[in-house]
């Protein structure tokens, strides 16, 4: 915590360095028992904007190994947000798929209320987690969630970025035998039904949450 915090570290006292360093042990304990393979914060500037963000890998576990396209059928299917009530009320969830070249990828976007403020305020959260189904014949799915409370910086910043960890992804060739092959694997990230407004180079959902 001392390294983290740097030279800041001096202006707080020994209490307030304990109660950090206890709510950083509690959010550890809290992913090991979600599984979470690696988790991070970054904290810096977007046009010249102050912004944060969470990354999250973890690993869904599932009984049987599957081939990838019928795992994410099966994903796009479960994650879609049910249908809008009468009186408006309904999932604000966005589900968008596109091709890396670890196979494919079914993206849940949606906004929750997030941290809660004084006054009964709340800060907003953008949550994007991103499954990507493990080639047999491994069994699971690769989980890898961003979450911002800044939404602006979605599309020109988070969500390129997102799309750069996924498509780093590779497995090796002994479990890759479902993993896409050939040109299509080598190309960037290829948006599946993205269209109208919202749509840009560098937001491949097409997303505008609001």
């Amino acid at each position: 915590m001392l390294d983290r915090l740097g030279a800041r570290a001096a202006e707080l006292g020994t209490d307030r360095r304990r109660a950090l360093t206890d709510l950083h042990l509690t959010g550890s304990a809290a992913l090991s028992g979600l599984d979470a393979l690696w988790s991070g914060t970054c904290v810096g500037t977007l046009d010249g904007r102050l912004s944060t963000a969470t990354l999250t890998v973890a690993q869904l576990e599932t009984a049987d190994p599957a081939p990838q396209e019928a795992v994410a059928a099966a994903l796009a299917e479960i994650l879609a947000p049910a249908p809008e009530t009468a009186d408006g009320r309904g999932h604000r969830r966005l589900v968008r798929r596109f091709e890396a070249p670890a196979g494919p990828v079914v993206v849940a976007l949606e906004q929750t209320p997030g941290w809660q403020l004084g006054g009964g305020q709340s800060v907003p959260l953008l949550s994007a987690k991103a499954h990507l189904p493990l080639p047999p014949p491994l069994a699971g799915v690769l989980l890898v969630e961003l979450t911002t409370p800044d939404v602006d910086h979605w599309a020109d910043g988070y969500a390129p970025l997102l799309v750069a960890v996924l498509c780093s992804v590779r497995f090796g060739a002994a479990d890759a035998q479902d993993a896409p092959t050939g040109p299509a694997a080598d190309s960037g990230p290829v948006a599946s039904g993205v269209t109208g407004p919202g749509t840009s180079g560098t937001d491949p959902f097409g997303t505008v949450l609001v």
